[in-house]
């Protein structure tokens, strides 16, 4: 999920091409002088001026970026106005199929189809109470002020049942196929959730599961705050935590498996990824930095191959390719638009999909974007 903002410095996407402020804190009364504070330079939100506009583009770090990528590779936009979205699954239909998408802002969970229709597929998916004026992490959108209310992370598990990360309910939940609601997890020894973020779903029906502070006003501060976040496995009905967020050294937000199951790569704050073997009992073993650099914060898949696709998250919208062995391979990298009111184009997750798994879907915040690779993703095949 897209982390909530501080200001920072500005976030300038540098890849070839393919108003009114608040006063300052203290009493203001007659002769008083008011001082501005101090605009941060150009950066894609929050304050400031927009930055420079770029164009869609592909980078390779090492040429075997171009066995997955094209050079002349295109993005397509599925749909656009979610403001801030996360989430994306496909779900096999018959030959066509369709992606959902959750609404942080809307608490959602949206059905786009091929033919580029928006319907709502799943509404109250990321707070079903009755307070909702005191509840949503405040995050910017852009320039906007806005509240995180909606699901987080969807996916579907062996029978292809969707599970989705009700974040202000604090819950892992499924949907049943006569549309009722199954609580998988709510927390962990007596203590509740903070906001599940982000899962992995096993071939056996396991769920990794990462959680952190987006489902709480105020985040950490918020004096519901039960646990410490981290890294957690729900299986079989039990829950049990693998990795606290002080061990991982970093929030915990992308969770990924590889597609031999073997091991679990998990961001550990904005630049950083850590590799876990995962043990037969679904625990896991000591952890090492896997890679670190760019386009990596926030959520992640792996292709049939092992390559890891990672997103940087609020802006500017990155994709990062990773080899099995660490290695970057390349970037893609989203269209930044320059211009008043500042439109935010990021990337926080993805998802394989189409009939041959080479469509990569791309939640990038206000829009929902298709690039059609050369690799395979992983989709998890329903059991018989």
């Amino acid at each position: 999920m897209i982390r909530p903002f501080a200001l920072a410095a500005a976030m300038l996407l540098t890849v070839p091409a393919g108003g009114l402020c608040s006063p300052g804190s203290g009493s203001v009364g007659p002769m008083s002088t008011v001082r501005s504070p101090v605009v941060p330079h150009a950066q894609m939100r929050g304050d400031g001026p927009p930055p420079q506009a770029t164009h869609f583009s592909v980078t390779a770090s090492d040429p075997e970026f171009w066995t997955i990528v094209s050079q002349d590779a295109e993005l397509v936009e599925w749909a656009r106005g979610f403001g801030l979205n996360e989430g994306p699954v496909w779900v096999p239909d018959g030959g066509k199929g369709y992606v959902l998408v959750s609404g942080l802002l809307d608490n959602v969970i949206y059905k786009v189809t091929p033919e580029k229709q928006v319907s709502v597929y799943l509404d109250y998916a990321g707070y079903t109470g009755d307070d909702p004026e005191h509840t949503g992490t405040q995050t910017r959108s852009g320039r906007s002020h806005v509240l995180l209310i909606g699901p987080s992370c969807t996916g579907l598990d062996p029978e292809g049942r969707l599970v989705w990360c009700a974040d202000n309910d604090r819950m892992v939940m499924r949907l049943e196929p006569d549309g009722t609601r199954t609580v998988l997890s709510a927390g962990y020894q007596g203590k509740r959730f903070s906001g599940p973020n982000d899962i992995s779903i096993a071939a056996d029906g396991s769920i990794y599961l990462t959680e952190n502070d987006f489902g709480l006003r105020d985040a950490g501060k918020s004096p519901d705050k039960q646990m410490p976040g981290g890294v957690f496995l729900i299986r079989n009905g039990t829950t049990t935590k693998l990795i606290d967020a002080s061990e991982l050294g970093g929030v915990a937000n992308g969770v990924t498996l590889s597609p031999d199951g073997k091991y679990l790569y998990v961001t550990a704050g904005f630049d950083t990824i850590r590799r876990y073997p995962v043990k037969a009992d679904g625990t896991l073993g000591p952890g090492t930095d896997f890679a670190k650099g760019a386009g990596i914060g926030d959520g992640m898949k792996t292709d049939l191959a092992g390559n890891i696709y990672s997103t940087s998250g609020g802006g500017p919208g990155i994709v990062r390719v990773t080899s099995p062995a660490g290695k970057l391979l390349g970037t893609i990298n989203l269209p930044v638009y320059g211009g008043e009111p500042k439109r935010q184009i990021c990337a926080t997750n993805v998802a394989f999909g189409g009939t041959d798994g080479k469509s990569l879907f791309i939640t990038a915040c206000d829009a929902l974007f298709e690039v059609r690779l050369k690799a395979s993703g992983l989709l998890l095949k329903r059991k018989s």
